[in-house]
């Protein structure tokens, strides 16, 4: 009686990243050229021809780590550094092909399509004297590249664990674009558009107010004061990005130092959050040096919330940095903490004093038995090294308790009020109880 081989199960991309369904859809039609889509470490899409430059089939491709398409780890490493980090436009890389050998492809990308989300259009490498007539000139091909992250950031994302309702607030019909948002906000740099807010920092347990998180917003001309999650995705070069992390942390030292000092005498921690691209530029422990001279305020009440690809850094003078800023007496905290792939030795080695929670397995405290499981495990890893474990975007008394219950009582969120302007925040903090 012969077998009957079971029917094969339809393949389902993964878009627990948040990939938008009718937007990566639109992308592959839109480029004919070898794309691929993926996140900081997972290939979410790829097309007929960047499987047939990469010579594997889909299913080999799609869903599978992004490290995986490379010979190497350096050379993965090497790559997401120049694609991600440094945000190359257009280069070469080297690629691992099934039978081990290497292949050097071309490539145009358009990193950041929105945080975490990437397009990467691949060529076949050839000398420039032997070089065809290209299908589509290189200039073309940046053009389309725009088009598609246009496309992308004005889009609503849909599904996925991570999913809630995104929507930049350029639409497309407003005649819009990214270049005009980047070009704007070099403007609002350069003039008096930008604005710093800053969200209470809470000890749940002794219900006391420990510190501000300094938060970036927009005032602009049109559309009012909008929070840095509606303009972050207009943010492709890096020099903008590390020019505005400098600004906010001279801003938000020069508000702390006016803050009134507790009866206690402790005085009010002053968060700020730093890219990786100001982490990886050049100058930062002057920037913070300078910023702490000229505000008077002292460096134990400064504290950098540094993204989680900080642990995954390979490089040498920002780990200098890192252990320079905290020699001085600044205080180093490791941001989202959990999303990702973190390991302890990376937390000694980046020299931290705090670990910051992700938002979403906040969210899942008090429901979700998984969400408390990681909590606790992390608490207990921190606690082993001596680390604080910070809360982020508590929204309820039920999280507040259950976090307080595991040990996590550093907590920040909508619960405990919402961003408000320098003035109003020293307000705050005159009328506290001595």
């Amino acid at each position: 009686m012969p077998s009957h081989q079971p029917a094969a199960t339809a393949f389902v991309p993964d878009l627990s990243e948040g990939a938008e369904t009718g937007v990566y859809l639109a992308l592959l039609e839109l480029i004919d050229e070898g794309l691929i889509i993926t996140s900081d470490e997972l290939v979410i899409d790829a097309n007929s021809a960047a499987c047939r430059l990469l010579g594997r089939d889909y299913r080999d491709i799609v869903a599978r780590p992004l490290a995986a398409l490379f010979p190497t780890e350096a050379d993965f490493l090497d790559a997401r550094r120049r694609l991600f980090i440094d945000g190359e436009h257009r280069g070469t890389l080297d690629f691992a092909l099934p039978d081990h050998a290497r292949r050097t492809l071309d490539f145009i990308a358009a990193p950041r399509l929105r945080p975490g989300l990437h397009a990467i259009v691949l060529a076949a490498h050839t000398d420039a004297a032997a070089r065809a007539p290209a299908a589509h000139s290189a200039h073309e091909l940046d053009q389309r590249m725009r088009q598609a992250r246009s496309t992308l950031v004005n889009a609503r994302r849909v599904g996925g664990a991570r999913s809630g309702t995104y929507l930049s607030p350029f639409d497309s019909e407003d005649g819009f674009d990214i270049e005009s948002l980047e070009s704007g906000l070099a403007r609002a740099l350069a003039g008096d558009e930008l604005k710093l807010q800053f969200q209470p920092l809470v000890d749940a347990r002794a219900h006391s107010l420990f510190g501000g998180e300094a938060l970036l917003r927009w005032q602009h001309p049109e559309r009012g004061l909008l929070p840095f999650q509606r303009f972050s995705h207009a943010i492709g070069n890096p020099e903008l990005r590390v020019a505005l992390d400098s600004w906010a942390l001279t801003h938000a030292c020069r508000s702390a130092s006016r803050w009134p000092t507790p009866a206690a005498g402790q005085g009010v921690r002053v968060t700020v959050n730093l890219s990786i691209e100001r982490l990886l530029a050049p100058g930062l422990a002057d920037t913070v040096r300078r910023a702490l001279r000229d505000s008077g305020l002292p460096a134990r009440l400064l504290e950098l919330d540094l993204p989680e690809q900080t642990l995954e850094l390979d490089n040498a003078r920002s780990l200098e940095t890192l252990r320079e800023l905290r020699s001085s007496g600044v205080r180093l905290a490791i941001d989202g903490f959990g999303a990702g792939l973190s390991s302890i030795a990376r937390l000694r080695r980046a020299a931290v004093h705090a670990v910051k929670l992700d938002p979403e397995i906040v969210r899942g405290v008090g429901k979700d038995e998984d969400s408390e499981a990681i909590v606790e495990a992390i608490g207990a890893m921190a606690g082993a090294l001596g680390l604080e474990v910070h809360a982020r975007g508590v929204e309820d008394r039920g999280q507040q308790a259950f976090l307080v219950a595991l040990g996590c009582h550093l907590q920040q969120g909508t619960l405990f009020g919402p961003p408000v302007d320098a003035q109003q925040f020293a307000r705050g903090l005159d009328a506290r109880p001595g």
